[in-house]
């Protein structure tokens, strides 16, 4: 029983409902210039109503020259005064309470956004690779006095409190760290020296809110692949922001190597709980932990006094309504966030009108994805078991419709089977799961094994077809592909293809790069080879680093831009980019060369029935986000 996580808990002046804090998320929900907008109000209202203790809204400059995203919030002027008390109001009447963390990006700030050349502590480039301006004593104490001036700001809106963004690499941490001070003055060298902007805020802040007001800072506990922040310097930071006036300590992690920062499913949690641990025993402030805790994790944390708090970030981007279903019991009901880090790498994709999730078509359209009965239940029929299809029969059928689902395989899951599979990957099983626990919960017929025809079809009668019969393998034109020793990468993860020692993989997308790390692991040697000039370019770029070199690491050869000659009994003759003509030597050869989709049902059954729909992979070969939000919208629209 999870007693603790329920109890009632105080920082300083301000008391919470339960010990489950949403943290600080960029969302780039905000209008072009900063205010708050309808979706930024409904997207942490549904948090608030579902159940969260406390909600800390994201990001929000303090100032231009710290602005670091497009569409973040601010908090730099009193023109942002009514927006911010109407998100106020929305979260205070679900009986949440509400903070907001003060953000300057320092060298992370752009200047196409700002119109400001960045500043810094050192004049040392960021991950956007612009250069900034080192600060001036003076510059020191004016960006003091913006952070105050925005703290006193927010209690006047009705903020319950106030949280400093010391952490991930901005302006204040740019301070903290070692890296990127390089001062020579009062505000580098040793730690109490770096500690001293952080300080001066702190004071500064304090005296404009006064002493009862609720102000904590979130900080890294350490900072992993660089030779940075260490969790000795972090403790000693602690102690002096504690002495400083702090009401408590929101402890995270950066760096480029930061587990934070990897998408792995049991890395993590472990390394974040270490940090918070070592942190909350050097203060006695309130310690708030976060890292992809489970409320098991986190009820134990608490017992054994690791932790006061726990925040639970993208599982309640995943699942607005997270708090209330552990409340309940109701795990099995939780949309689970499969870590693929897809709304992180919309943060900085000017091409997406905010952040996304994978697995929740609701996120960030929260008033327009109410599902709301039919005003006539029809038969629906949906033909095919992978995301796209089960999340449209959900819907469908929460809608009141009479849902039935047919999937050819004895399973349902569609491609979300094998993409479990490969290392790293496990996470993506239990969102399998779950669409098939709602499937049953909601009364869908589901028929596996059925062998979806026109002529069935027509049988069935249905009054709406949705087709989500997803792809098929594409068969690139190189000589000697129809031999014995030629499998496809997905029967090689399912285990249906016996595969010898040395492998040769045609296609170097994601799916050959992770059947390589599979075989990899199994100890073959392996060879990944494309025509194109990088490796796995849909990899979204918080994981794709890191992906290609666990790759390099564990043997695999990665060749690019290579023309592909023919395949024969010692493996595949290629053309490398350099013009050589070789023969990658193998015992079994991969073939990972794409998909394509499956459109044959649609075609044979279109016009026969009055209301169809083809959605998903067999539209064209894309992404589970992109699956999961056509059939929310189709179950919708029906």
């Amino acid at each position: 029983m999870n007693e603790k996580l329920w109890e009632s808990f105080r920082i300083g002046r301000m008391e919470l409902k339960n010990r489950f804090v949403m943290p600080p998320m960029v969302t780039r929900y905000a209008s072009d210039d900063g205010f708050v907008t309808e979706r930024t109000r409904n997207y942490y209202e549904a948090r608030a109503r579902g159940g969260a203790g406390l909600i800390i809204v994201e990001a929000t400059y303090v100032h231009r020259q710290g602005h670091a995203f497009v569409n973040q919030l601010g908090i730099s002027e009193d023109k942002f005064v009514p927006g911010m008390k109407e998100l106020a109001g929305a979260i205070h009447k679900h009986g949440a309470k509400i903070a907001v963390q003060l953000h300057h990006g320092g060298r992370e700030a752009k200047s196409t956004v700002s119109g400001l050349q960045p500043v810094a502590p050192s004049p040392l480039p960021g991950l956007a690779g612009e250069t900034p301006r080192e600060m001036t004593v003076e510059e020191i104490a004016e960006t003091v006095a913006y952070f105050a001036e925005a703290a006193l700001r927010a209690k006047k809106i009705g903020f319950d409190g106030v949280e400093l963004h010391a952490a991930h690499g901005y302006l204040i941490d740019q301070f903290l760290s070692p890296t990127s001070n390089k001062r020579k003055d009062e505000y580098g060298g040793d730690v109490n020296n770096r500690t001293r902007f952080l300080l001066e805020v702190i004071a500064a802040v304090k005296e404009a809110v006064g002493e009862d007001y609720p102000v904590w800072c979130r900080m890294d506990g350490k900072e992993y692949g660089v030779a940075g922040i260490t969790l000795e310097d972090a403790q000693k930071t602690a102690r002096l922001a504690e002495d400083a006036g702090l009401a408590a300590i929101h402890v995270s992690a950066w760096g480029p190597a930061a587990p934070t920062n990897r998408a792995t499913s049991t890395f993590v949690p472990a390394i974040i709980e270490e940090l918070a641990e070592g942190i909350k025993k050097v203060v006695s402030i309130p310690i708030i932990a976060v890292g992809r805790i489970t409320p098991e994790d986190g009820e134990r944390m608490l017992k054994e006094d690791k932790a006061d708090l726990i925040a639970v970030g993208k599982a309640m981007l995943a699942d607005a309504e997270w708090v209330n279903k552990v409340a309940s019991g109701k795990t099995d009901d939780i949309n689970p966030c499969i870590i693929c880090n897809g709304c992180r790498d919309d943060i900085r994709n000017p091409e997406v009108a905010g952040i996304r999730c994978s697995v929740n078509a609701t996120l960030g359209r929260e008033k327009e994805s109410e599902i709301v009965s039919a005003a006539k239940p029809k038969n629906v029929l949906v033909i095919g078991g992978g995301p796209a299809g089960m999340e449209a029969a959900r819907v469908a059928a929460l809608r009141g419709h009479k849902v039935t689902l047919w999937e050819r395989e004895s399973r349902l899951g569609g491609q979300l089977v094998q993409a479990a599979i490969p290392p790293y990957k496990d996470r993506i099983a239990p969102m399998a799961k779950y669409l098939e626990t709602q499937l049953q919960k909601i009364g869908v017929k589901v028929q596996n094994g059925k062998e979806a025809t026109a002529d069935a079809v027509a049988e069935s009668s249905p009054d709406v077809v949705v087709v989500a019969t997803g792809v098929r393998p594409l068969t690139p034109d190189i000589p000697g592909l129809d031999k014995s020793r030629v499998v496809e990468a997905g029967d090689v993860l399912e285990g249906k293809a016996k595969v010898g020692d040395r492998v040769a993989i045609i296609g170097g997308e994601l799916v050959g790069c992770e059947t390589a790390e599979f075989l990899a692991d199994r100890g073959k040697k392996v060879t990944v080879m494309r025509r194109g000039p990088e490796m796995a370019t849909s990899v979204g770029p918080s994981n794709r680093a890191f992906f290609l070199s666990r790759l390099l690491d564990k043997g695999v050869t990665l060749l690019r831009e290579v023309r592909y000659n023919s395949v024969g009994p010692e493996g595949v003759n290629i053309t490398t980019k350099d013009g050589e003509e070789r023969t990658i030597e193998a015992d079994t050869v991969v073939l990972a060369a794409g998909s394509v989709p499956d459109t044959a049902l649609y075609e044979a059954v279109k016009g026969k029935i009055s209301e169809i729909y083809s959605i998903g992979d067999c539209v064209e070969p894309r992404t589970i986000r992109d699956a999961i939000s056509e059939g929310f919208r189709i179950g919708q629209k029906i």
